[in-house]
């Protein structure tokens, strides 16, 4: 087996034995029993658990997130686009397995920062790089008005999905189903837009009102 095959075998079983038994629930015996070969071969790829731990993650959220990164607008209809991308998001964070592994990292993140930030940067800051791109061509082309595509894109993230995966998060016994969740992108999608006209759209749509007063 080639080496880089042979760390994405590592990887993957050691993604889905962090998800399943924690960190602390998991040693590098686990793993090499699960892929076979020799320790020297699993430290040659990764010199402890830690490193292992924060490979594991970065890997788990590159493989989940690669719909969003070859995500293709439906038309032209920016707001279709939006709701488009916003249920990539929701399949993708709202799994199960999402939802397990962001607990997990949230309960080691403050004694192993960099697994934290590895998880934000191949996570949430990702797919929204994804968003603020759309919403940035819709700026230049004079759809919105938005001053930071970047900090829009966050903002909308947590409009559409937000409480959805808090609620998951948190075990709340209100559990989001799949109609709630496309509501809640929809309306966050249709808030968001109007919030951002640009203001000659404004300004028509206050003309048009006050002509049918």
């Amino acid at each position: 087996m080639r080496a880089a095959d042979r760390r994405k075998l590592i990887l993957r079983a050691a993604g889905e034995l962090f998800i399943a038994r924690g960190y602390s629930g998991v040693t590098m015996e686990d793993v090499l029993t699960e892929v076979g070969g020799s320790k020297a071969t699993l430290y040659r790829h990764f010199t402890d658990k830690a490193e292992l731990f924060q490979a594991a993650v970065e890997t788990l959220c590159d493989e989940w997130s690669k719909p969003v990164h070859s995500f293709t607008p439906p038309d032209a209809d920016l707001a279709a686009t939006l709701t488009a991308l916003g249920g990539h998001f929701a399949d993708l964070v709202l799994t199960p397995q999402a939802i397990a592994l962001h607990r997990l990292v949230t309960a080691e993140a403050e004694r192993m920062p960099e697994v934290g930030r590895a998880f934000f940067e191949h996570g949430p800051a990702a797919g929204q790089a994804v968003l603020a791109k759309y919403l940035r061509q819709a700026r230049d082309a004079g759809e919105i008005d938005v001053t930071n595509p970047a900090r829009a894109a966050a903002q909308l993230y947590q409009a559409m999905l937000g409480d959805a995966q808090m609620r998951l998060l948190t075990n709340s016994p209100h559990r989001p189903d799949d109609e709630e969740v496309r509501e809640s992108i929809s309306v966050a999608v249709r808030v968001f837009l109007h919030g951002t006209a640009t203001r000659p759209a404004m300004a028509d749509s206050m003309t048009t009102n006050s002509d049918a007063t």
